[in-house]
């Protein structure tokens, strides 16, 4: 376990700046809804910069990686992969074409409704995540190396706690 203390980051110079320049806002709050929002970046850059297709970005390859967890057949409606992933169902739209035109996966119409598609994982598309997933949890743990397991185990439960909460 790491005890140096942390060099100061982009969350304390924007803070600092609020601080400076209107004084009378409280902005205590944004000390970690800023880090989470820059730690979650920051470990989409990361993944995204795997020696992977250049061409697909993170949200291509997190739908690929929700097709891959759900076990054979790897196969889903957009409703449910809607439900799996971070996207707009415009933005899985455009997600799933990209893949679809990279041959990492395939769509048909569901055999007793037609109207109602199934992504599926190709063989190309398994063999993708499979070569990275390792490396994307190795990442993970990467972010995580400062802490012994009695913070991460609190830190999980304390983001838990701040994600049932809705913030609008």
């Amino acid at each position: 376990m790491k005890t140096d203390a942390p060099a100061p980051d982009l969350v304390d110079s924007v803070l600092d700046d609020w601080r400076r320049s209107r004084p009378e806002t409280r902005a205590d709050a944004l000390q970690v809804v800023g880090r989470i929002i820059l730690l979650g970046r920051q470990y989409e850059d990361a993944v995204t910069r795997l020696p992977w297709d250049p061409g697909l970005s993170y949200s291509d390859y997190d739908v690929i990686a929700t097709l891959r967890r759900a076990g054979s057949p790897y196969e889903l409606t957009p409703t449910e992969l809607g439900r799996r992933v971070l996207l707009t169902s415009g933005g899985l739209t455009a997600c799933l074409r990209r893949l679809e035109n990279a041959g990492l996966v395939s769509r048909r119409g569901v055999p007793e409704d037609r109207r109602r598609l199934l992504a599926k994982l190709t063989p190309k598309g398994f063999d993708l995540v499979e070569a990275f997933i390792d490396r994307r949890f190795a990442l993970a743990d990467q972010a995580l190396a400062g802490l012994d397991p009695k913070q991460i185990a609190t830190l999980e439960d304390l983001l838990r706690r701040l994600g049932s909460v809705d913030p609008s």
